[in-house]
């Protein structure tokens, strides 16, 4: 199943034509904001309690941009992202169960960029791989660095909307590197 939205994407860079091209790579740190009181009442069977959790966030991410079209770019990510961890109690007769969960998800995104080159923002609707398949929405904020004629450092604020059980918001910094082709 995965291997058809990594096919597109493959085509889509072989038939874009002649523009410049860019590609980031980047790691990025965060706060996944979740209702996890909502999502447990959602995701378990009564009288389930929340024991302990950890909604730190680190994401790593590969973007290509591969044409352009006036002002705007057009491109693709691919990001691997834990988003957060919990532990609940489930009751079971006289002994409860002790179980953990942490959340992690595969995005695929088609990206459009609006701006200058040294400052821009990309957004486009992501699919999330988890258990299934999830819809969301990204939109990152990007200021560019110049190391040479061409790399530069970025560095990227991001907010990720993934409707999963419930709403699902990482927000993060990333950095890395961008080169242009």
């Amino acid at each position: 199943m995965k291997i058809l939205p990594i096919l597109t994407l493959s085509l889509l860079i072989a038939f874009s034509g002649y523009s410049q091209q860019t590609a980031d790579f980047t790691i990025g740190p965060g706060y996944t904001l979740v209702d996890l009181d909502k999502l447990i009442e959602k995701d378990e069977i009564a009288g389930t309690r929340l024991e302990d959790w950890n909604q730190f966030s680190i994401g790593f991410s590969a973007q290509y941009f591969f044409t352009s079209l006036g002002e705007f770019q057009f491109g693709a990510e691919v990001m691997y992202q834990h988003l957060y961890w919990y532990r609940v109690i489930v009751p079971f007769g006289s002994t409860p169960i002790d179980r953990e969960y942490t959340v992690t998800t595969f995005r695929l995104t088609p990206l459009f960029r609006v701006g200058e080159e040294d400052m821009n923002f990309d957004f486009g609707p992501t699919l999330n791989f988890n258990d299934g398949l999830e819809i969301g929405a990204m939109i990152s904020g990007n200021k560019y660095f110049p190391l040479s004629d061409n790399i530069d450092l970025p560095i990227k604020i991001r907010v990720d909307l993934i409707n999963s059980i419930v709403l699902v918001v990482p927000v993060s910094v990333h950095t890395g590197i961008r080169m242009k082709f």
